[in-house]
Order: C-alpha cells, then sequence, then structure tokens
C-alpha cells in the first residue's frame, strides 16, 4: 500500500513540474506578445499624434491668413435667362435658377 501511495505522489508531482514548467512558458510567450502589441499601440498613438499636431498647425496657419476667400458680392448680380424659359414677370428683384440633368 506503500508503494502505492509513493508511486503516486511521484507520478503527481512529475505531472505538475512538467505541466507547470510548460504553462509558465506559454504564459512568458503570451506576455511577451502582450508587450509587443503595447508597444505597437503607442507607436500608433505616437503616430496619430503627430498627425493631429500637424493637422493643428495647419489649421491655425490658414486662419492666420483669412479664413477663407470673401464670397463673390451677388447682391447686384445681372443674369441672362436668354430665351430659356421662366416664370414671374422680368422686372422682379430675385430670380430662382435651378439646373437639372436628366440623365
Amino acid at each position: 500500500m506503500r508503494r502505492f501511495n509513493l508511486r503516486k505522489c511521484t507520478g503527481i508531482l512529475v505531472l505538475t513540474l512538467f505541466f507547470g514548467s510548460a504553462a509558465m512558458a506559454q504564459q512568458e510567450e503570451e506576455e511577451a506578445s502582450l508587450r509587443k502589441q503595447i508597444e505597437e499601440l503607442k507607436k500608433g498613438q505616437d503616430e496619430i499624434k503627430k498627425e493631429l499636431a500637424d493637422i493643428k498647425k495647419l489649421l491655425q496657419a490658414s486662419a492666420a491668413r483669412g479664413a477663407a476667400p470673401a464670397a463673390p458680392d451677388v447682391r447686384n448680380l445681372v443674369l441672362d435667362v436668354g430665351s430659356n424659359p421662366f416664370r414671374g414677370e422680368a422686372t422682379a428683384k430675385l430670380t430662382l435658377v435651378e439646373f437639372t440633368d436628366y440623365q
């Protein structure tokens, strides 16, 4: 009976050591993989931060030059619609022009 218990204990000890070391090796590989992924993420974040800083500089530079070119003054613009069909009086103060392409 004693030999059986001794063999049992020895077997359990061997299995524990064998699988324990294999599990620890796998855990170390997973940790190394995670560290590598974290470093890649950090590099990606740094690149995004750099691009955002570049965009911010461009926006600030365009704001310093003047926001946008001024739109042309169309308050007294006269359009000649020629012989095209229209509705309303020719002397109206406001004309709406619609261009459509039915293709």
